[in-house]
């Protein structure tokens, strides 16, 4: 089992990136002094920390990602619809090729149905298995009205059902605190910062004040 990513730091979140963000700042205008002393550390050094920064602070928010959320939401329920009405047609063009045969109608999910119809974990396992059964049974739907047609309507909601609720589940975890995606954008911010402090300790030797805009965290210690 892969280990969780780990967070590089021991302050709370959102104080690492108030206190990045401020670090920022003092490196823009402490540019020249940094460059001198690294010529990695140029102006376009800022703006990736920057551009860091940003997507961390986008990880925490959530905007993009829970716009993303919405639509995603959206494509499944419509995709449930849609799922249900050929659900409901297939029992029907069952029922008509193979009359009074219960049994039949279970092998294509019929029992299973009304739990199904609001749970999408469900309602998938229910396509798959109806699609298997009218894919075997397609000789003797077509006459009645099922035809390929249809069967290739019912693959295809099978299947844009399944990759729907499959992303959904995917962008949930990738806006939550404790997600690896989550943590790995805050480290990437606070990687920065790293490299700045270490700079700014023997670019600013000798003057204390400088060398605390560029502390990691209040203690001595760090």
């Amino acid at each position: 089992m892969k280990k969780p990513t780990e967070r590089q730091y021991d302050q709370p979140d959102s104080e690492m990136r108030q206190r990045m963000r401020t670090m920022h700042g003092h490196y823009l205008n402490d540019l020249a002094a940094f460059t001198a002393f690294n010529p990695a550390l140029t102006a376009a050094f800022g703006t990736q920390w920057a551009a860091a920064l940003d997507a961390a602070d986008q990880a925490t928010s959530g905007t993009t990602l829970r716009g993303d959320l919405r639509e995603d939401t959206q494509t499944v329920e419509t995709l449930m619809d849609h799922a249900r009405t050929q659900v409901q047609q297939l029992f029907y063009y069952v029922e008509q090729a193979f009359p009074n045969n219960a049994g039949r109608l279970d092998q294509y999910g019929k029992a299973q149905y009304p739990g199904a119809r609001q749970k999408h974990d469900k309602m998938r396992a229910l396509l798959s298995a109806a699609l298997a059964s009218a894919t075997r049974d397609q000789a003797e739907l077509a006459p009645h009205g099922f035809g390929p047609d249809k069967l290739a309507a019912l693959a295809q909601v099978t299947q844009d059902l399944e990759r729907a609720d499959t992303d959904q589940e995917i962008r949930k975890g990738t806006n939550t605190e404790g997600s690896d995606e989550y943590v790995r954008r805050q480290n990437a911010a606070y990687a920065f910062g790293q490299q700045v402090s270490r700079a700014a300790k023997i670019v600013f030797a000798s003057d204390a004040v400088k060398q605390r805009l560029y502390r990691l965290a209040d203690s001595a210690s760090s």
